[in-house]
């Protein structure tokens, strides 16, 4: 057996090819390694009925998603709450273009808990390196190989550039992996570059442009500002759309908002309003307690009250909402039931306070204890007994093609309830 993890481990690297996976951000988990993770035996294996529900998690995110910007464009209450903290320029009417939307799914006792929606591309290349090994060591996956080229180049002109900057500099090598093996063949030339160089491209304005930088960094890095600035010109082309109203955590308080329940329950229909309801946990934005549905915990009246709860009473997440500097990579998530009251107090304090940024609160759903198999440094196999696991599944928003499973990937984490890919995590394909 621990030759077969040999040649899964060799195949990972091998379709890794020259790219990086990505850069340690912080000092001590940098190494020289090209899988800088531990690598799990086999795919992540889920049963049939685990895998109609993503089906089904698929259609009712997507068509979310979609009432969700409805919402926006029609509704004063909620444009100035989605507008909050935003410059002038992303402010204005204009269409909404992903290619995919990714909500974290954790897996718990009871089931699929969505905790967040993304739709930056950081671990899609990922996703699509990991399905590539295994299905090229023979695994059954759940999605077919080349599935993710062909909806992306179907999806996007034939020449274009993805954009990263100096914040998302460490994910370089997995952008350019997209540039040069999902979004270039048959004919198709796709590149990568940092921003700079992309504002001296003489021709950008008439190739597609995917960014891979975050809106929020128009405030804090000047490149990305101009070249946003200047998107007006191509803003046809630029994918995902300048439209930071839809980047937001804040998304998701919606479905629990009793001002906006009759509205999205008759656009979504029951059976999708009930399901998501089911699988999103309970969530408020912070200065809008008084809308959240099912009421406040144990009866407070604001955010800034939880922290004179017990903390069995307040197992609660605290997250920047997004623009902002810590609204990406759970560096702005706070577990409320594991700060003593003082220090819970003070961070809700910032978050009712802020004016630039929006807060979310939402419940804690704690992730299963679920055993995996991965190989050691040694080369022996080895099992972690209690990992709590994530999957990040990227289902297509392209006009014409929403909801469909493009990719997929799973991760596992011991002794932490921030699941993220790291040195420490087991990662693997699913099937």
């Amino acid at each position: 057996m621990a030759n077969r993890i040999d040649r899964m481990t060799a195949s990972l690297e091998s379709v890794v090819g020259g790219h990086s996976i990505y850069a340690a951000r912080r000092q001590e988990f940098a190494t020289d390694k090209k899988v800088p993770f531990k690598v799990a035996s086999a795919p992540f294996q889920l049963t049939s009925k685990q895998k109609g529900e993503i089906s089904t998690i698929g259609a009712d995110i997507t068509s979310y998603f979609k009432a969700v910007d409805e919402l926006y464009c029609f509704n004063g209450t909620v444009r100035n709450i989605l507008n909050t903290g935003k410059p002038e320029i992303f402010v204005v009417d204009r269409p909404v273009q992903y290619l995919f939307v990714r909500p974290d799914l954790i897996i718990t006792s009871k089931g699929f808990s969505v905790c967040e929606i993304e739709t930056s591309p950081f671990g899609l290349a990922l996703a699509e390196m990991l399905n590539r090994a295994y299905t090229q060591e023979g695994f059954e996956t759940m999605v077919d190989d080349g599935a993710l080229p062909d909806y992306i180049q179907a999806s996007t002109p034939i020449e274009g550039t993805i954009v990263y900057s100096n914040k998302t500099a460490a994910y370089s090598g997995q952008l350019t992996f997209l540039a040069d093996e999902v979004f270039s063949g048959q004919g198709r030339e796709w590149k990568t570059q940092k921003v700079e160089d992309v504002l001296s491209d003489k021709k950008k304005d008439e190739k597609g442009i995917y960014r891979g930088i975050y809106l929020g960094e128009y405030m804090t890095d000047p490149a990305v500002k101009m070249l946003l600035d200047q998107s007006i010109n191509y803003s046809d082309r630029l994918i995902p759309s300048p439209t930071p109203h839809m980047e937001e955590k804040a998304v998701l308080a919606f479905l629990w908002d009793r001002r906006f329940e009759q509205r999205l329950r008759k656009q979504l229909g029951d059976p999708a309003f009930n399901h998501l309801r089911a699988i999103i946990p309970p969530t408020w934005i912070v200065g809008q307690e008084r809308f959240f549905a099912p009421g406040m915990p144990d009866g407070v009246a604001t955010s800034v009250d939880l922290a004179s709860l017990s903390r069995s009473k307040r197992t609660l997440v605290l997250k920047e909402s997004g623009f902002g500097v810590k609204s990406s990579w759970a560096e702005g998530v706070k577990f409320l039931h594991d700060q003593s009251a003082n220090t819970a107090r003070a961070l809700l304090q910032q978050a009712q306070g802020s004016t630039d940024s929006l807060f979310v609160v939402q419940q804690f759903n704690k992730a299963q204890d679920i055993p995996m198999t991965y190989e050691s440094q040694d080369g022996t196999i080895q099992t972690a007994p209690r990992a709590r696991v994530r999957l990040t599944p990227y289902f297509s928003m392209a006009e014409g093609d929403t909801g469909r499973l493009v990719g997929i990937k799973a991760t596992g984490c011991e002794n932490t309830d921030l699941i993220h890919s790291s040195s420490a995590s087991i990662n693997a394909a699913v099937r």
